[in-house]
């Protein structure tokens, strides 16, 4: 019995530990979530299990734990996409390479747990703290949301961003949505406000423009 607990209490605490951090992600509806966590986890922890297995072999057990390295990153690039003019899924690959490395903290030597429950609190905190503390820095930097749809053609686009810039309104993202009628363009906007423009003097310069056809503010 004792041996196959000490094969489950491993294979227990990554799983454990991968849940924790997966939990932050599928709260916040990232594509690799509680059960890909979870099973990135167990995995690297069930590899660095195989690893020390092998120490008495005639071959180099660290070859496995390195190629898991490898692999991970596969994974983690997998969850990078590119839309439009922004990238999204970076906090999530290096989450998914962070997981890895606690399952094989778990897996290889027990010495070793106490640094893998660490890891596991402080990337915790990481993804759901300074969330927040990113949230309350976009707010002070008056960070807003803009969904716009314009008529069709490059012109309509420039007279947006040139709208944009005669106030100094500063243009952080630009992704082209879409469109839901024929003839027209869809895009949403990521835009930081200068402290002498508000809101709504920004949708009174853009509801001039004569290519708008419409203005979403979110």
């Amino acid at each position: 019995m004792s041996s196959w607990w000490e094969v489950l209490a491993p294979l227990l605490l990554a799983s454990g530990l991968g849940a924790a951090v997966g939990l932050e992600r599928e709260v916040h509806g990232r594509p690799a979530g509680l059960r890909t966590h979870i099973l990135l986890c167990l995995g690297a922890a069930l590899f660095g299990m195989l690893s020390r297995g092998m120490a008495g072999a005639q071959s180099d057990p660290t070859r496995i734990a390195a190629q898991v390295v490898t692999g991970i990153g596969f994974i983690g690039a997998g969850t990078i996409l590119h839309l439009g003019g922004t990238v999204r899924g970076l906090t999530t690959a290096a989450s998914i390479w962070t997981t890895a490395a606690i399952g094989l903290a778990v897996g290889l030597d027990r010495r070793f747990w106490s640094m893998a429950v660490l890891a596991t609190v402080l990337v915790f905190l990481t993804l759901a703290l300074v969330h927040l503390l990113e949230s309350l820095l976009r707010i002070k930097r008056r960070v807003r949301e803009l969904e716009l749809t314009v008529q069709e053609g490059q012109s309509a686009v420039d007279a947006v961003l040139d709208a944009l810039f005669s106030m100094q309104v500063e243009v952080l993202s630009l992704r082209r949505l879409p469109a839901l009628s024929p003839d027209t363009r869809r895009y949403e906007l990521s835009v930081d406000l200068p402290a002498k423009v508000t809101e709504v003097q920004m949708l009174a310069v853009l509801s001039r423009c004569d290519h708008i056809v419409e203005v979403k503010w979110g």
